[in-house]
């Protein structure tokens, strides 16, 4: 059996838990706010609460995610996570305030599926075959149905990006998020896409005129990474207090000053 990737002790003893040792203090506190919210909640009251729940849950487990990679000193890999994260919580906050646009996310679905089926029709005929023709139908059918709403303005043919009428960067400063995506989104982009900046990102440093790259474990994007989850999920749990009108447990206050001891030294985001 091939052994399973090595555990980085040596850099969570020297780098990754005392660069970030305030964190590691409180981080399981929003966790456990987090999960009484949506994994131990009861029945949501409706579609769009549900749904937010669902993207509440996903924030958390890219938080999750990220804090693992930087405890191993996978700084830029903890960054494109970080990326999701955000989209998540942008997400989630917008449902909040526009809660009848719950319908096009769900069924922006149709428009996935219809998408992949199309692929297998394309790539895949032999696994498409093995799927029940019933089902394919009904996909089909109910995708011509919600297909007229995603239509690109003036144009019969052309689907628009996303679920929403707005793109991400509008719905993050609808959602009070402007200030997050524009210092992340751009960066984490960069690192997924593979272009010339990703590649910047990556120098650890430069020796000798020649550029080191920042080979795991590395505490390069770890910073950056692990604030921006911490904050989403914040802004995931506020958000469900409002929507459910009632306390996180610890209470968000308790929250807040949790995040503002963790990330103090000038790396603040601002929480209202």
């Amino acid at each position: 059996m091939i052994p399973p990737p090595l555990a980085q002790p040596v850099f969570w003893e020297k780098e990754g838990y005392p660069k970030f040792v305030r964190f590691w203090e409180v981080c399981n506190r929003l966790f456990n706010a987090l999960s009484k919210f949506t994994l131990n909640a009861g029945k949501a009251k409706d579609k769009n609460e549900m749904i937010i729940r669902r993207l509440c849950t996903s924030t958390g487990i890219a938080f999750a995610d990220v804090s693992m990679l930087v405890a191993h000193g996978h700084g830029l890999g903890a960054m494109k996570i970080a990326r999701t994260c955000l989209e998540s919580a942008i997400n989630v906050e917008y449902l909040c305030l526009e809660p009848t646009e719950y319908r096009d996310f769900l069924d922006w679905g149709l428009i996935e599926q219809c998408r992949k089926v199309e692929y297998m029709r394309k790539y895949m005929p032999g696994k498409l075959a093995n799927l029940d023709p019933k089902m394919v139908a009904d996909t089909e059918k109910r995708y011509q149905a919600v297909r007229p709403r995603f239509l690109v303005a003036n144009s019969k043919k052309r689907l628009r990006q996303s679920w929403c009428r707005l793109n991400l960067r509008e719905r993050a400063i609808r959602a009070n998020f402007e200030g997050m995506y524009s210092s992340v989104y751009a960066l984490s982009s960069e690192l997924s896409h593979g272009s010339f900046g990703g590649l910047v990102q990556h120098v650890e440093n430069i020796v000798e005129g020649k550029s080191q790259p920042a080979i795991p474990p590395s505490i390069v994007g770890c910073s950056q990474a692990l604030q921006t989850a911490h904050y989403c999920t914040f802004r995931a749990v506020q958000t469900l207090t409002l929507l459910k009108e009632i306390d996180s447990t610890p209470p968000l206050n308790d929250l807040k000053n949790d995040y503002d001891y963790a990330w103090q030294e000038g790396r603040k985001a601002a929480i209202s």
